[in-house]
């Protein structure tokens, strides 16, 4: 290999060491269910993202989310309006990846603390996401209002249900991760490997 290879083969790998992409790490209690789902707040500027990952082995049909923002240890809205009740900068709901459609007709509307949706299909493996801006309510926090610690989405609640079983819920933990199981898949909704 000649030195101008050997150069930038070093800097490919000394690039790609210093990349970071969120992982979803899901403990082996609900990694192993048949419709585990795992739901991740990624806090960035100008847009917070949510990702929902089916780490199950079933396909889960018509998927409803309910994001309860309320119980959250920062106190966080969603802030989608630049007069209203957020700080500063603001993003509207906009899905990212999947299909995705919030179930209230007028959206999200700013200030709300809960936003309910529905995910067409959802394969194992497969992921959903969409961006919105979350700003905390609290006088005095670590990143100030703008910015959410992974804390401060901690106690917010994750509730979820598909046409085929009841609701579950789940709180976000400290990391910003919300873990939820749903009953054992059924039958025709098992994927086909």
């Amino acid at each position: 290999m000649n030195l101008g290879k050997q150069i930038c083969l070093g800097a490919l790998v000394f690039f790609l060491n210093r990349c970071t992409l969120p992982v979803v790490e899901v403990s082996d209690s609900v990694a192993n269910e048949d419709s585990a789902i795992a739901i991740e707040f990624i806090e960035s500027a100008p847009k917070d993202r949510f990702v929902i990952t089916n780490m199950g082995s079933c396909t889960l049909e018509e998927l409803t989310l309910e994001l309860d923002l309320s119980q959250s240890a920062g106190g966080l809205i969603f802030d989608t309006m630049a007069a209203g009740a957020g700080v500063d900068v603001f993003q509207p709901f906009e899905v990212e990846e999947g299909a995705i459609v919030p179930l209230a007709a007028e959206g999200v509307n700013d200030g709300d603390t809960l936003l309910a949706l529905q995910i067409a299909s959802l394969a194992p493996g497969s992921r959903a996401s969409f961006t919105i801006d979350v700003d905390d309510t609290l006088p005095s926090s670590d990143l100030g209002q703008i910015r959410v610690a992974d804390s401060e989405i901690s106690g917010a609640v994750v509730t979820i249900s598909t046409e085929d079983t009841e609701a579950t819920s789940a709180k976000f933990d400290n990391g910003a991760i919300a873990q939820a199981s749903l009953p054992v898949c059924q039958p025709n909704h098992q994927s086909s490997t």
